[in-house]
């Protein structure tokens, strides 16, 4: 946080002139974590969930809401989300939201002064960048405001933005978004909601099966609760519960779970030997893994089932309709796998064979659940299913701090005064206030 301080002192600011450099505030508006910085810095200093609690009245000192750490403070109160799809649709704490965020970077006393940069996903609606726009100028009365598509600047931070096909793997999403030349292909964008929180519906199940099993006392909410709430008798909300359960999950995921090169059923035991170096890319039989729960129970010798609980992501219905028979938990049953989403993306593009080429050979996977081990890998061998004249290239970010910055570097590239065209990306609070939120949401579509 000191860093962010230091780097706004590195640039002057005059609101009159705006082609020249000067620093922002940037925040991507990620639906797993928002991340934070000034535009001058290489990467976002502050990353806080996508969460918050609304407090009750006793103890909160006045406040109405509790972010980040401070959400474990109150488990009494309740936990609510800021997205859906992708789109931030909860605006009710937003004002406060920022005004944290702002004090996290250490800018809060001179907001008025700085711009601010929100980057949000490609399909976000008007209603939606309406309430940005309020919120920007009438709440913290920045004089100059920006938003970009995240997509865009995804590829731009990759030195892509001529061709990319940018393929996020969210928590509450899967998107595929083309981007030709600077601008994203509205019509080839497609997306599911079965990304990596689909992903710890099964892990629960497991986690489950495996309490059961081992004939542990625990019920999978006792066995899941963090450690430091274990045993003090407190009072929890039923969505504080979930919200910390959660995070376990998530944790469980992390650790265990793992693409693989082949399809994997969910009723497969073991695999075939001469299989084995295929799913490992040659490194030798699968490593069988341990994973120790917040109640201390240990989960030994997870095998293939690092395997299975990573497949939904790329089966979403066989797997859905494997664990609930008569309703798939309400997964269509033409849900797609993210090879297949790519494939539809570019038959919706009805573009030359010279785009299919270029975007084909651009394939940029990000998101938060890009972690797992040999994504890039199975994604490539699913699209080769559908696609077999176009040469497939795809690029991952081996480091992940990068991967999940992408497009917040991105938009620090897109609006520095190197590359920036300010009068379509930038609106000014005086322009707002004259012409009207119509005009600016004409520069944003």
């Amino acid at each position: 946080l000191v860093g962010s301080e230091m780097c706004i002192r590195d640039s002057s600011y005059i609101v009159q002139n705006m082609e020249f450099e000067f620093p922002s505030v940037i925040i991507d508006l990620n639906s797993s974590q928002l991340r934070a910085g000034i535009s001058n810095c290489d990467l976002p200093t502050v990353l806080v969930p996508t969460a918050y609690s609304k407090l009750n009245d006793s103890g909160s000192n006045g406040k109405k809401y509790a972010f980040d750490d401070d959400i474990d403070l109150h488990p009494e109160s309740d936990i609510y989300t800021l997205f859906n799809d992708g789109v931030l649709y909860n605006w009710d704490a937003m004002p406060e939201y920022l005004n944290f965020i702002y004090k996290k970077l250490q800018v809060d006393v001179n907001k008025q002064e700085i711009p601010l940069v929100l980057a949000e996903n490609a399909w976000t609606p008007n209603k939606s960048k309406s309430k940005a726009l309020e919120v920007a100028f009438e709440n913290l009365e920045v004089p100059l405001f920006s938003l970009l598509k995240r997509q865009v600047c995804t590829a731009y931070s990759l030195s892509k933005p001529s061709a990319a096909v940018v393929v996020d793997v969210d928590d509450d999403f899967v998107s595929v978004t083309p981007v030709s030349n600077g601008r994203v292909l509205s019509k080839g964008i497609v997306r599911t909601k079965y990304g990596g929180n689909y992903l710890r519906l099964f892990a629960m199940e497991y986690i489950k099966s495996q309490l059961a099993n081992g004939k542990s006392q625990d019920n999978i909410e006792d066995a899941l609760i963090p450690r430091y709430f274990q045993g003090k008798n407190m009072k929890m909300s039923d969505s504080f519960k979930r919200y910390q359960t959660g995070k376990s999950l998530d944790d469980f995921k992390e650790n265990i779970l793992t693409s693989s090169l082949l399809k994997v059923d969910p009723l497969q035991k073991d695999i075939p030997r001469d299989n084995q170096l295929g799913l490992t890319r040659g490194a030798g039989p699968l490593e069988q893994k341990n994973y120790e729960l917040p109640n201390k129970y240990t989960i030994k010798n997870i095998g293939i089932d690092q395997y299975k609980l990573a497949e939904p992501i790329f089966r979403p219905y066989e797997y859905a309709k494997w664990l609930d028979p008569v309703n798939a938990y309400g997964v269509s049953s033409d849900a797609e796998g993210v090879g297949s989403l790519i494939f539809t993306s570019m038959k919706n593009v009805g573009g030359t064979g010279e785009m299919y080429v270029n975007l084909l050979n651009n394939i940029v996977i990000s998101g938060s659940t890009s972690y797992l081990p040999q994504m890039e890998q199975r994604i490539i061998q699913d699209l080769r299913m559908y696609v077999q004249d176009y040469s497939l290239s795809t690029y991952l970010a081996p480091d992940m701090i990068e991967r999940a910055a992408d497009s917040w570097i991105g938009a620090s590239i897109l609006t520095s005064c190197a590359v920036a065209d300010f009068d379509h990306l930038f609106v000014t609070r005086e322009e707002y206030l004259e012409n009207g939120e119509g005009y600016a949401l004409e520069k944003f579509k």
